[in-house]
């Protein structure tokens, strides 16, 4: 599933996906000797149904893309001429998009290097207009 085009596959791989589901909702569950057992639970359960609704909702796009003859990428630079399946969290196409869309789950940064502590980290609205760091 990791070339461009691989973001279709889950079409054929979503069942096999829920290994990855478990494996989440467990790590959630465990993270904190400190919680209440009933607590935990109910973390488990909260990550594990978001973890299937973000799949589910990456096999929906897959599906009606597919259905009109559409092929689906992870990013839009990528291979060309398939939808963009995820969109960088600043990206002007957001605000286009009505908040309950789906393609708002799809949200993330391109590169774990955006988040080091030695990048710098400059604030700005979808409007592209800079925040000051007391307005945090």
């Amino acid at each position: 599933m990791t070339p461009p085009l691989g973001a279709m596959q889950v079409l054929n791989e979503r069942a096999n996906l829920e290994f990855a589901v478990k494996a989440l909702a467990e790590r959630a569950q465990e993270h904190s000797r400190e919680m209440q057992k009933s607590d935990s639970d109910r973390l488990r359960l909260q990550v594990r149904g978001r973890c299937q609704d973000l799949l589910d909702s990456w096999a929906k796009e897959a599906q009606d893309l597919q259905m009109n003859g559409v092929s689906l990428q992870y990013n839009p630079q990528e291979a060309g001429g398939a939808k963009q399946l995820l969109y960088d969290f600043l990206s002007p196409e957001l605000k286009n998009l009505p908040p309950t869309n789906r393609k708002m789950k799809f949200r993330a940064n391109r590169s774990l290097r955006d988040v080091e502590a030695a990048v710098n980290i400059w604030v700005k609205t979808l409007d592209n207009v800079d925040l000051e760091d007391d307005s945090l």
